[in-house]
């Protein structure tokens, strides 16, 4: 079996009780308080504690339980004892001094295994979460507990959606038989009073507030009267930290049309394309290949010139274990950027949809003219945009850690095992291996 908690110590004498403010340590935001509809709240029963625990997630074996209550106290005393030593002053912003001493203090039922970065309120220091293993009848069952809200926002891994489909689900398959005249007239009477209505009856009346609320848009082809289409607009609410969650969301929306359909997933694909197969491109920048080094920090830019000889080093390393060498050799095209002088390949992933192999057929206008130059427009707004996103893409990747909080509109993902980060431009996903996950596979040294 396999056991886990996710869970967050909330400490009141950390709490700032300004407006619209929240203590960086120890306090929960009104935001985060929402990750779950209903969170566990636990505090010690027989004497005074610093902590209450709020339990976002107990499971085994993907079944819902209720935390026990000696567990949930045993991570009270964890958050206790943080905060009786941050207030001596034992606990720095050395994260591995705080490591070692959590793991020199908590042996008794309980294995420390990892901490996050330190964090302060300009007073104390806190590990923005602990992680390790509850003991229980020879068992490890595994926990989070994060004590700053930043770094629980971003990191919470879990996410549920509530969606609202473009037509009730028990039409869904007339997307497929109506033209795009028929289409727009039956979209035009999903008013937003009737959509309200339908949102309330999906979430039991808006029982719990979400966390969040959005909508994602899809053309839906008219394979007889192309090249027209219409626009769906799929709303969703969720619950919990969707930052790095849009593969789960388009998931569970095509599961929910198939459930509902009497058509196969191939027919979709062709109906609805941009979400039966999105189209997506691995980018793996050649952190290994420097360039000009400052001999007073030992700073250095990277080397745009790839050689032949060793350019699908890294393809090979990351992507061909998971893609058909033919696929990767068909695919992949190296783009030199201007940010940092660096070089990158571009490999679309193994079912992007027909003509989208390669990335030059997504910004075929791409130039190197720095964006400050007047020349800069002769290229199309997309290929301008893709340039813009890219560098600020290409930047997080330099910096990026699985404990370290992402940039705005950046997600952190792991795909094949690898640290990445993502995110979409135009209609395209990008997803760049981190420069973290290069010094971890030995590829470069710090």
């Amino acid at each position: 079996m396999t056991t886990s908690y996710l869970s967050f110590g909330s400490i009141a004498q950390l709490h700032n009780n300004g407006p619209l403010a929240s203590s960086p340590i120890g306090e929960l935001s009104t935001k985060a308080q929402t990750y779950a509809k209903d969170p566990g709240r636990f505090s010690l029963k027989t004497t005074v504690s610093d902590t209450v625990l709020f339990n976002f997630l107990s499971q085994t074996d993907n079944v819902d339980i209720v935390m026990p209550q000696a567990l949930a106290e045993a991570q009270i005393g964890i958050s206790n004892w943080l905060y009786a030593q941050a207030k001596l002053g034992n606990i720095t912003g050395s994260r591995p001094n705080t490591l070692a001493l959590l793991q020199a203090t908590f042996t008794n039922n309980i294995e420390i295994t990892d901490i996050g970065e330190m964090v302060t309120n300009n007073t104390i220091w806190f590990p923005s979460f602990v992680k390790g293993n509850h003991i229980v009848a020879g068992e490890k069952q595994s926990f989070y507990l994060w004590l700053a809200n930043a770094y629980f926002l971003e990191q919470y891994p879990r996410v549920s959606f509530t969606i609202i489909h473009p037509i009730p689900l028990d039409e869904i398959d007339t997307l497929m038989t109506l033209n795009y005249h028929q289409i727009e007239a039956r979209f035009a009477k999903e008013t937003p009073l009737v959509i309200r209505d339908r949102i309330d009856e999906a979430t039991n009346q808006q029982e719990w507030p979400p966390t969040a609320r959005d909508v994602v848009d899809f053309q839906i082809m008219d394979l007889i009267n192309t090249p027209n289409y219409n626009i769906g607009y799929w709303r969703f609410l969720e619950w919990g930290n969707g930052q790095d969650s849009e593969d789960q969301l388009f998931d569970q929306i095509k599961q929910e049309i198939l459930d509902a359909s009497d058509y196969p997933e191939s027919d979709w694909e062709d109906k609805i394309p941009d979400l039966f197969n999105p189209i997506e491109f691995y980018v793996l920048p050649y952190f290994n290949r420097l360039g000009v080094v400052n001999r007073t920090n030992g700073a250095s830019s990277l080397s745009p010139i790839v050689d032949r000889e060793t350019m699908m080093g890294l393809v090979d390393h990351f992507l061909t274990t998971n893609m058909t060498p033919e696929h990767v050799i068909k695919s992949t095209q190296v783009i030199p950027f201007l940010y940092k002088s660096m070089a990158c390949a571009f490999v679309a992933k193994l079912n992007n949809r027909s003509g989208m192999e390669k990335i030059d057929v997504i910004v075929p206008d791409y130039q190197l003219i720095p964006s400050s130059d007047s020349g800069f427009d002769i290229m199309s707004g997309a290929t301008m945009e893709f340039i813009r996103q890219m560098e600020n893409l290409l930047a997080a990747a330099e910096v990026t850690t699985p404990y370290t909080l992402t940039p705005a509109g950046i997600t952190r993902i792991t795909r094949f095992g690898k640290v990445c980060v993502a995110r979409r431009i135009g209609k395209v996903k990008y997803i760049v291996v981190t420069r973290w996950q290069y010094l971890e596979d030995g590829i470069i040294e710090s």
